[in-house]
């Protein structure tokens, strides 16, 4: 059976990998930043594994971009990461922040949120640890009812799909450019059997596979005017933000 995430009738808000307008994107102060918020529903975050199988939260597969280092996520193993600072991309003052564990935000939060796990996942097979360890962490924490896997890899979803037993919510993202030409406009379900569209914000206006019959989650959604667009959009029950704090307050006055 799979669980209602989302309420009807109601506008979730998801910080894109936490409050990621102020705080490291990915880290647990972004993440912690949006419990100070009530209105705000939950978080969005990407995982992947280490060398030595551990989920982590990263968006980026390498971490030039975060850490200024030329070396892969999964070649490395979660001790070997405590020691990589991948704040001060974003401030000096956020020098001490680490990549953090998915059960380090499970455990912190609990059940106080909506989680969007995004998988990050290359290629047509090997998925499998990733999704069986991703489903045993919602399962060890009992957030069967809190959490949506998303990708914009069918072929992850499919897998992930299956070792929950369609127990949860699913999505595929899309946007163009975004991997093979044939899922840009959301074709990937055929794949995957997920649940939910998550396309770019710019795409719900466009005439995207499902439109009308399937729920839509849409990113990255940073200003008030394309948030205030999106909320008078038919099919529309989620915005994921940067500042998620601005959507709240969009929503709420919407109401």
């Amino acid at each position: 059976m799979m669980y209602s995430l989302f309420e009807e009738g109601k506008i979730f808000v998801l910080g894109h990998r936490g409050c990621s307008e102020r705080f490291p994107e990915n880290t647990m102060p972004s993440f912690e930043d949006c419990t100070t918020n009530p209105r705000i529903d939950g978080v969005e975050l990407d995982v992947q594994l280490t060398r030595d199988g551990k989920v982590v939260i990263s968006h980026d597969f390498h971490l030039k971009r975060t850490a200024g280092l030329d070396v892969l996520i999964k070649d490395l193993t979660y001790e070997e990461l405590q020691d990589i600072d991948v704040g001060s991309f974003k401030d000096p003052r956020f020098s001490d922040v680490r990549i953090p564990l998915l059960e380090d935000l499970f455990a912190t939060i609990g059940s106080r949120f909506v989680y969007d796990v995004e998988l990050k996942a290359e290629g047509m097979t090997g998925h499998k640890e990733l999704c069986l360890k991703v489903w045993d962490l919602i399962c060890k924490y009992n957030l069967q009812e809190k959490v949506m896997v998303s990708s914009f890899n069918p072929f992850a979803l499919r897998r992930f799909n299956r070792a929950c037993w369609y127990s949860v919510p699913t999505a595929d993202i899309f946007a163009p450019e975004s991997g093979p030409k044939y899922l840009w406009n959301g074709s990937g379900y055929k794949v995957s059997g997920s649940s939910y569209m998550k396309p770019r914000f710019d795409l719900v206006y466009t005439d995207i596979k499902r439109k009308g019959q399937c729920p839509i989650i849409t990113w990255t959604v940073n200003t008030e005017e394309d948030a205030r667009k999106l909320l008078s959009t038919e099919g529309v029950i989620g915005l994921i933000g940067n500042d998620p704090h601005m959507l709240a307050r969009v929503v709420e006055e919407k109401k």
